[in-house]
């Protein structure tokens, strides 16, 4: 357990990183007239912080529930109306961010953040790979909202005008992505390494259900997807030569590496192993939003 928290505790490193290299070292030196201003950008990541430190306290009143031996949450009540409050808070901070930039239907994506946790850990969780799916697009959600929130409000008023601004938005999008995809990938691989634990407490998952040899197979045949979208955003934007080295020898070598580790994983020491070499890759890609910068600078 104290490993899984390792890696959500670096997976949340990580968004942090992204969120704020995108916005201090890549959006505000490049551009102008930034949809959040930096009183804004501070509310959106507080009311994100909120929103998901609520999913924390929703985790641990269901944890509760199911194991009512354990001593998780003293009260379930009381963490029920703290888990209210908290989102109330989170959503009301959204609301004036969204209201302030005169995008107000921006809000939707927090209220639909707070919807889309409360339904994954009540439900959604057990739901063979949908649980994937929507875990790694809670982990990524911060990138999207922060790269619509800061670029399009600008761009819907003078699409015309912006091209190099259209590109920065586009591959932005594309990062995201690309990381929305290894945090999938991830996911699949923390299910493989953990397989003993979750037949322990029987809990299903693929790797419970096929095991690890398929698994591995399997998984390396779908991270073959990130790969793909890598090699089309390097020919896509041929231009970007200094962002292509540094993704070709600290992306693609690194990530050729780890497929040919997955392929052949059998233990829970090599999907840890496995498993440490993709959150390299994942930081090695959150960097070439710097390397980007200078690029296009």
């Amino acid at each position: 357990m104290n490993v899984l928290k390792k890696d959500q505790a670096q997976m949340m490193l990580q968004v942090i990183a992204a969120v704020l290299l995108f916005r201090f070292v890549l959006f505000e030196p490049l551009v102008q007239d930034l949809g959040l201003s930096k009183l804004h950008y501070f509310s959106f990541v507080i009311a994100i912080g909120f929103i998901l430190y609520g999913g924390v306290l929703l985790y641990k009143i269901v944890l509760q529930e199911e194991f009512p031996d354990k001593n998780i949450e003293k009260s379930v009540e009381k963490a029920y109306y703290k888990y209210l409050g908290v989102n109330a808070v989170g959503i009301g901070i959204s609301f004036f961010v969204a209201s302030d930039i005169d995008r107000t239907y921006y809000f939707g994506f927090f209220l639909g953040l707070a919807a889309i946790l409360y339904l994954y850990i009540t439900q959604w969780r057990k739901i063979l790979v949908f649980d994937n799916i929507v875990y790694s697009l809670i982990i990524s959600f911060s990138f999207f909202i922060l790269v619509l929130m800061d670029l399009m409000p600008s761009l819907q008023m003078n699409a015309e005008q912006n091209p190099e601004k259209q590109q920065l938005l586009n591959i932005s999008l594309q990062i995201c992505v690309l990381l929305w995809f290894l945090y999938f990938i991830k996911t699949i691989l923390i299910d493989l390494k953990f397989m003993e634990l979750d037949i322990k407490h029987k809990r299903k998952s693929l790797a419970t259900i096929h095991g690890r040899e398929i698994g591995a197979k399997r998984t390396t045949v779908l991270s073959l997807i990130p790969l793909v979208l890598i090699i089309l955003f390097c020919v896509i934007h041929l231009n970007l030569t200094i962002l292509i080295g540094y993704i070709g020898a600290l992306v693609v070598l690194p990530y050729l590496f780890y497929l040919s580790k997955l392929w052949n994983a059998k233990t829970t020491e090599d999907f840890d192993r496995i498993n440490n070499i993709l959150n390299i890759i994942v930081w090695l890609t959150i960097f070439s939003i710097v390397v980007l910068y200078f690029n296009l600078k």
